[in-house]
């Protein structure tokens, strides 16, 4: 890892725990093991290192945005003509690559904090945790009933449940405490149990 990514993986860590107004210049780097004068080598001041983290952030949000793309373009042949619309809904978009990605992980709990402080954030904040997903979502199941897997007009009332309990096993299990493999693990089941239910034919 270089000393410009560990500059900011050990900062995320803090900003996500502290928030950014509690950590320091001199605090990131004690944790580094580096001078102030390396840090300012690659970094024009603190702010510097935030706004490197939201840009790191919204560039693997965008790539995931052009997967989500390309599986919701038909779902219900993704994975064969009788896919699963509970596989559909929990792509990796949702899960691995993103809920899961430690670094996404450590952003949107970051994010939690500095929303209050920063308005930038805040609006980053509410598209990526509440926005994307809401229409990720909607898409999704728009193209199931247009495949005929459910009605066409039960679709907003499906989305809005749906992303409302998705929403809340997000901050019970992974934004609530360490991101565990236990924790993960419960939230998977969860979802693909309520996805089964909910889609059951």
């Amino acid at each position: 890892m270089s000393t410009r990514d560990k500059i900011m993986d050990v900062a995320l860590n803090m900003f996500s725990e502290r928030g950014y107004e509690a950590v320091s210049i001199r605090d990131i780097c004690s944790e580094v093991g580096i001078k102030e004068s390396t840090l300012y080598y690659h970094f024009k001041n603190k702010k510097d290192i935030l706004d490197s983290l939201v840009e790191k952030f919204r560039t693997h949000i965008e790539d995931l945005l052009s997967h989500v793309d390309e599986i919701t373009e038909n779902p219900a042949q993704k994975k064969g003509k009788n896919a699963d619309p509970s596989v559909q809904m929990v792509d990796s978009y949702m899960i691995d690559s993103y809920l899961f990605d430690p670094f996404c992980n450590l952003m949107l709990r970051l994010m939690m904090i500095e929303q209050f402080h920063n308005e930038e954030i805040r609006e980053l904040y509410e598209k990526t945790l509440f926005t994307d997903p809401y229409e990720i979502q909607m898409n999704i199941i728009k193209r199931l009933a247009s495949a005929g897997v459910m009605p066409e007009e039960d679709v907003e009332w499906i989305v809005r449940e749906t992303h409302s309990y998705m929403t809340m096993l997000t901050f019970k299990y992974l934004l609530n405490g360490d991101l565990t493999e236990k924790r993960k693990k419960a939230y998977y089941k969860e979802v693909h149990d309520f996805m089964a239910r909910r889609f059951k034919a």
